[in-house]
């Protein structure tokens, strides 16, 4: 199971210098979905489950019925923060463009925080953080496998899987 900074508990003093630096990294474009490419979404719901670590992400139009679901078999470690509560800049924060919601984060201090907190015993995994950026919620994850994604839209009562052309 995944560590989750929300369901430990933390010293304040220490969770405030984690959440200080945590961020730090060189954040960088990743497009594995391009139809979503320069649109704001926001997300949705959060699952870990038996099924795996999914993400919900949806437009602000609700009533569009359109979701994309980002699901990681094997997520190490994720953290979930309002965006507003992201204030610290990150190396490359000048070559940020908003609205984009998938990055990879090269130099990650959450990558090295998982790496100490674990005793360093998957130091040989090829892990990769990745942070989804949304309108509304900040969500890294620590991955060594890339999630997959599906578009589903919404037809009377049932979600089906939009096809892209």
């Amino acid at each position: 199971m995944p560590v989750s900074l929300h369901a430990r508990r933390v010293m304040p003093g220490v969770r405030r210098l984690l959440l200080k630096y945590m961020w730090q990294g060189s954040y960088q474009k990743w497009n594995p979905v391009p139809h979503l490419e320069n649109k704001a979404l926001y997300v949705e719901a959060v699952h870990d489950d038996w099924e795996g670590f999914r993400i919900w992400f949806g437009s602000e139009n609700r009533n569009a019925g359109v979701f994309t679901i980002v699901k990681f078999e094997a997520a190490l470690m994720y953290v979930n923060s309002d965006e507003s509560y992201r204030l610290s800049l990150v190396k490359n924060d000048e070559q940020m463009n908003f609205p984009h919601l998938f990055w990879q984060v090269e130099d990650s201090e959450l990558l090295k925080e998982f790496h100490r907190q674990s005793v360093e015993i998957y130091k040989d995994w090829e892990i990769k953080h990745y942070a989804f950026l949304s309108a509304s919620d900040c969500i890294d994850v620590l991955s060594a496998v890339e999630p997959m994604f599906n578009n589903l839209v919404e037809e009377g009562d049932e979600l089906l899987e939009l096809k892209l052309s």
